[in-house]
């Protein structure tokens, strides 16, 4: 089976809100660069859990989509959009590129590369760029 297909299910699952399905996607021991050089990384199934909840509770809707996607051997590349709506109303619409790495099927390692402090701009509300609106717009 193509990786693509295993990573979307786990984007299914936590456009759904099923923090449990989006887990069920990983190994125990994943390594998750949120933010890539950003950020240390989460290790473990239990430290990614406690950070998907806590972004859970600041969401009142997402919608992440994947615009690209490339394999290579047990490496899947994506580029996508991180959007959602905050709890308090303000929309956020973020490109982002990752690469994550799969072992007997699960993902085992997921690095995201993404511009955090346009991010926080943008969840503080902060105007939106006509290139980040460009991209996200996709």
């Amino acid at each position: 089976m193509s990786l693509y297909p295993r990573f979307a299910a786990m984007i299914a699952a936590w456009n759904a809100g099923d923090i449990d399905g989006a887990l069920a996607t990983m190994t125990d021991d994943v390594v998750w660069h949120v933010a890539a050089g950003a950020f240390a990384p989460l290790e473990g199934k239990a430290a990614v859990r406690g950070f998907l909840e806590g972004l859970r509770a600041d969401m009142a809707a997402t919608d992440w989509r994947i615009v690209h996607h490339a394999e290579a051997g047990d490496r899947l590349f994506v580029e996508g959009v991180d959007a959602y709506t905050r709890t308090n109303g303000v929309a956020v619409a973020m490109p982002y590129a990752a690469i994550v790495e799969f072992d007997g099927g699960l993902i085992a390692a997921w690095r995201d590369y993404i511009d955090t402090r346009r991010m926080e701009k943008l969840r503080e509300g902060g105007p939106v760029p006509a290139h980040v609106t460009a991209l996200a717009d996709r």
